[in-house]
């Protein structure tokens, strides 16, 4: 039943427009037409009653319904899954930039009980070869005088002698040396002084060292570096020829009392001295061996001048003792192959002991180091750690790039590699960079980094 919307509306009894009659418009020969009024009905309604609530039909809830979905959250595992894979990834491409290696390498290793003699040559382009190095050292001390004597002694220097003839020149001992100062020196032993020869395409004079003694005792003798003449080839062209020159100053002439000290003193001191200047010249040979070259102590041999007074001083007789040491030396690969040789072995290898095993000159050979001997004969006994080697950089070229089981097949080539641990970084990486500053190689002895 529908519901009256006018129910609650009363109607004025007034008249509305629409009881106006409208005039109708008719063509001119149209008969006009008289309307007659509408009569309307007087529609009255009853009043209303509101002391009682007007009832209102109700609608089935059916007809109410809607279809309506309320708006879906969204949801945050979505935004944190998100999140953590782009932490990921940002951290799988910040660690890639980082990506390096680490190769352990322990080498085929031996160990030999080493009782063998060895042969080397002075020098030598092949084969075992040897070199001497030689240090010279002086030292001085003063000790309390306990007597005088009468002393007189001359003066002793070194001087080089050149000739600048095509002949060689032979000078006998004794022969006069002049300085520009008339004082006279004599050769102590004879010498033979080369010709001159051509280097270069420039004339270089022949040269000999000789030891010369001042012509008699006196400290006027003691003179610094000075040229010397030959008054034997005065008048002929030798005397501008051949000429000699001072090495060192002329020394020790004296002439008058000198305070002295006793044999045993002087003896006691020899000793002491001596043992010094073993010490001393021992360090600086030690000192001057290139990195590849080894020394064996034992090797080392020693010369001192003979003791003498050199003179007084306020506190004492002052002693000096000049020391010469002579050291052998071999190289450390040359050796090391003399060494597997005995074994057979062919392979590169070194011996990272060396320093260890002992040396010892050969029995009933004479071998003068500062002399011309041109032959060497010892043995070396001890444990020898023999270890096969390889070129690293060329190993180190051929990884890169390569994944671990690659890098590893490869290793696997080499006769001198015993055992090899590869380590990535980061643990995710499986492959070696093509970056050489990235790779690292080691060594290890017995599994474990040196």
């Amino acid at each position: 039943m529908k519901k009256n919307l006018l129910q609650d509306i009363v109607p004025s009894s007034k008249k509305s427009i629409r009881d106006i009659a409208v005039p109708v418009r008719r063509s001119k020969k149209e008969t006009p037409v008289v309307e007659k009024p509408v009569e309307r009905e007087n529609i009255s309604r009853p009043a209303l009653d509101y002391s009682e609530p007007i009832a209102r039909e109700e609608r089935p809830a059916s007809d109410y319904r809607y279809d309506f979905e309320p708006p879906k959250k969204s949801s945050k595992k979505i935004l944190y899954t998100t999140m953590v894979v782009f932490i990921l990834a940002l951290a799988f491409g910040i660690s890639a930039l980082f990506k390096s290696v680490k190769i352990t390498i322990e080498p085929k290793k031996q160990t030999v009980q080493l009782n063998s003699n060895f042969t080397a040559n002075k020098n030598s382009q092949s084969g075992l070869a040897f070199q001497i190095v030689t240090v010279s050292k002086d030292v001085q001390k003063t000790v309390a005088s306990d007597g005088q004597v009468q002393v007189q002694k001359k003066a002793v220097g070194t001087v080089v002698i050149f000739n600048t003839t095509a002949l060689s020149q032979k000078l006998v001992a004794g022969t006069r040396l002049q300085t520009p100062e008339g004082l006279i020196f004599h050769l102590n032993s004879a010498v033979t002084v080369p010709a001159q020869k051509t280097v270069s395409g420039g004339k270089v004079p022949g040269s000999a060292e000789v030891v010369v003694t001042a012509d008699t005792a006196g400290d006027k003798y003691n003179v610094g570096l000075k040229d010397f003449t030959i008054p034997g080839f005065k008048g002929t062209t030798k005397y501008s020829q051949i000429y000699g020159r001072s090495k060192t100053t002329m020394a020790g002439g004296f002439s008058g009392t000198q305070a002295v000290i006793s044999k045993q003193v002087l003896a006691s001191t020899t000793a002491e001295l001596q043992n010094n200047l073993k010490t001393s010249l021992a360090s600086d040979v030690t000192a001057q061996i290139p990195a590849n070259f080894i020394l064996y102590p034992d090797s080392m041999t020693f010369s001192f001048s003979p003791m003498s007074q050199a003179g007084t001083n306020g506190n004492g007789t002052v002693v000096d003792e000049k020391g010469t040491a002579y050291g052998v030396i071999f190289d450390r690969g040359d050796l090391a192959r003399s060494i597997a040789e005995i074994y057979s072995i062919v392979d590169t290898t070194k011996i990272d002991n060396l320093d260890s095993l002992n040396f010892k000159y050969a029995t009933g050979t004479a071998f003068n180091p500062a002399g011309d001997s041109a032959t060497l004969n010892f043995s070396l006994t001890g444990s020898a750690h023999i270890v096969w080697t390889f070129d690293a950089n060329k190993l180190e070229t051929q990884l890169l790039g390569l994944s671990k089981n690659q890098a590893k097949e490869v290793m696997s080539g080499y006769p001198a590699i015993s055992q090899v641990w590869v380590e990535t970084s980061p643990f995710w990486n499986q492959t070696i960079p093509t970056d050489p500053k990235k790779v690292r190689i080691d060594l290890a002895k017995n599994g474990l980094e040196k």
